[in-house]
């Protein structure tokens, strides 16, 4: 079997899962688009400068999840589907270094589309309540479900990098489709080992921004909700610390000294 160079129906059958808002080809913005410029300028005069920072800390909360999805789709189909499909690693070797990448992608796409349509609800681009949403999002079955999924996937993530270290190394195959994967604009030269550890990078940006949130809202309840979310969000983030934590203890066990 000849090893292939990314073609074109990679790139076509990338877009089909997505709505048309979301076609990775021409979504090259990297930086949330300016939530000011987004609101009409009557809607803008009406707002405290406070709510205005609200706005634009909730635009950058569900902008920077969709670009968190991008990441995922991109490791998920530039890198996982292919090696899987062209047969370089085995089954074994997969789950080494994607992990349940399936359960993370699957957990993000949800939270990516409650957030379109938290946006959708609000017609006007000013969203009022959000303390609700975010307690939907971050705690009870929410909670346990991302808690778990990032739990796996992030303690898996230095096996991963070593293994994708090592077999790049030693394998010219492997080496020639990583190499490949990673010239494919949608990687927006972005490696493999940088793509892996954007997942604990996102829980770890959860708590800032919630609190961000809860700094800007001027309701009290409204607030309540915001900072319990935020609390929530930290406990993901602890719990998941302490998974790698031991992940790592167990490897450096394992791993001969050098």
């Amino acid at each position: 079997h000849v090893y292939e160079p990314f073609r074109k129906f990679d790139s076509i059958a990338f877009g089909e899962s997505q709505s048309e808002d979301e076609q990775f080809e021409n979504d090259l913005e990297t930086d949330p688009p300016n939530w000011q410029q987004l609101v009409s300028r009557e809607v803008l005069l009406g707002l405290k400068p406070s709510e205005i920072k609200r706005q634009e800390v909730i635009n950058e909360l569900f902008y920077t999840e969709r670009a968190h999805v991008r990441t995922l789709k991109v490791l998920d189909q530039v890198f996982y589907q292919r090696v899987s499909r062209e047969g370089i690693l085995s089954p074994s070797e997969l789950r080494k270094i994607f992990s349940n990448l399936e359960d993370i992608l699957q957990l993000h796409v949800g939270l990516n589309e409650q957030m379109k349509a938290v946006r959708k609800r609000n017609e006007t681009s000013v969203i009022d309540h959000v303390g609700e949403d975010l307690l939907t999002w971050f705690s009870g079955p929410g909670e346990e479900k991302l808690k778990h999924a990032a739990a796996t996937f992030c303690s898996n993530q230095p096996f991963a990098l070593e293994m994708i270290k090592s077999r790049q190394k030693k394998d010219s195959r492997f080496q020639t489709f990583v190499q490949d994967a990673e010239s494919n604009p949608l990687c927006r030269r972005l490696q493999l080992k940088d793509i892996i550890p954007t997942q604990m990078q996102r829980l770890t940006k959860y708590p800032l921004l919630l609190d961000n949130i809860a700094k800007y809202t001027e309701w009290p309840m409204e607030r309540e909700k915001v900072k319990k979310a935020a609390d929530h969000c930290r406990q993901i983030l602890n719990y998941v610390n302490q998974a790698v934590k031991e992940a790592e203890n167990k490897q450096a066990c394992y791993s001969p000294q050098t």
